[in-house]
């Protein structure tokens, strides 16, 4: 990043964090959350025909991503307007890399290949990383910007294919239509309840990047949008692993029946999740002001202050965002759209108040980041009801 930083402007690294910010969005629906049923169906037979409706679904809304950012694009809706047009040719490349890989990824989880799977997710950060700085050195500015993504997309994909496929070669059932319309039945909650629920808690969390870039221009938004990246590296990172050995272990208890155990895990995981966060919360409010001018550049100055503002609300969310897994494995997932509405809702209140009273930048800045963390808190007290409910009765 302090490489990256001196060879983009921050109006160029705005661009692109408005793109990552659709992606965010898109990405998560791409499958209709049938990667989460990989996890949880009954026998590796079953598991090739989850992943089969799953890459259906992926081809399908990969190839729609491009025409509605284009849509974006083309009418300035919030900060869109700043993208080249030419941008949404990426989109569906990257799109359908991305959602090959976390097919492959919940179908390592079922099988236990921890490993490979963050191996795959260093090399998606690695090939990204050195193609913005190689891009960089060559002056191309924005679209090496986006070659950067397409190659962290697929090469993440390629270091997780073989591993996977060998571990479930042996249960692949013949290819049946009415074997795929059977198990999107089945597993049809992921699709109707957690695909919109999802949607609608990424979009809270990805559209503060073009809101800002629509009230404050795409310098802001670059300063954010790299603010919200260096805030949210341990969730990125280690929180996003965690989650998933989260899942996998709450998984195989709650197939196995031991829901009693399940519910210790996840007090357990609470308690860690508070104490682990806290250095990183600590570093965050108070050397990155002193640092990012001097490790990042001096363009980079006022990321330094956002960054301290809104590491509370990437506290919140390391928490409470590893924890939720916990909502797919129980099949609970229309409880979730308590959270995601009241987190939408806070977020255009942010936008309408600090368009209104034409807040400053870091004015709406803390104002976002308050809201997010009354969101996150609806959030924790939802999971744990569920927590409560569905598996105290069994403690």
């Amino acid at each position: 990043m302090p490489v990256v930083t001196r060879l983009y402007t921050p109006a160029e690294i705005g661009i692109i964090s408005i793109f990552i910010s659709f992606f965010g969005f898109w990405s998560v629906m791409l499958s209709l959350r049938y990667e989460s049923a990989i996890l949880i169906s009954q026998t590796g037979a079953e598991s090739h025909q989850v992943f089969r409706v799953g890459m259906i679904c992926v081809v399908s809304m990969s190839a729609l991503s491009a025409p509605i950012l284009g849509i974006l694009v083309r009418s300035g809706t919030l900060g869109f307007g700043l993208m080249p047009l030419w941008s949404v040719l990426a989109t569906a490349p990257i799109m359908f890399g991305y959602g090959l890989f976390m097919m492959y990824r919940s179908w390592g989880l079922r099988s236990g290949l921890v490993r490979d799977i963050s191996r795959a997710t260093v090399m998606r950060a690695l090939s990204n990383g050195l193609a913005r700085i190689v891009l960089g050195i060559g002056g191309v500015g924005v679209p090496g910007l986006f070659v950067a993504e397409l190659a962290g997309a697929w090469s993440a994909t390629g270091a997780l294919f073989r591993s996977v496929r060998e571990r479930h070669a042996a249960s692949r059932p013949a290819f049946s239509w009415s074997d795929l319309a059977r198990v999107a039945k089945k597993y049809s909650k992921f699709a109707v309840y957690e695909t919109p629920s999802v949607a609608i808690d990424q979009l809270a969390l990805t559209i503060p990047v073009p809101m800002i870039g629509a009230l404050y221009g795409a310098q802001a938004a670059g300063w954010f949008g790299l603010a919200r990246i260096l805030v949210a590296i341990p969730n990125a990172q280690i929180g996003r692993a965690i989650a998933d050995v989260f899942q996998m272990e709450l998984a195989s208890k709650v197939r196995k029946g031991t829901r009693a155990e399940a519910h210790q895990l996840f007090y357990t995981l609470v308690r860690k999740l508070a104490l682990f966060g806290l250095l990183p919360l600590a570093v965050m409010m108070v050397v990155a002001p002193l640092v990012v001018p001097w490790i990042f550049g001096r363009l980079w100055a006022p990321m330094g202050t956002m960054t301290a503002i809104i590491a509370p609300w990437l506290y919140a969310a390391l928490i409470v965002t590893t924890l939720s897994r916990l909502l797919s494995v129980l099949e609970r997932q229309e409880y979730k759209l308590i959270y995601d509405v009241t987190a939408l809702l806070l977020i255009g209140a942010v936008y309408a108040i600090a368009r209104y009273h034409a807040l400053g930048l870091m004015e709406s800045i803390m104002l976002l980041s308050g809201a997010n963390i009354i969101g996150y808190v609806v959030y924790f007290v939802v999971i744990v009801h569920i927590v409560e409910k569905d598996l105290k009765e069994d403690a």
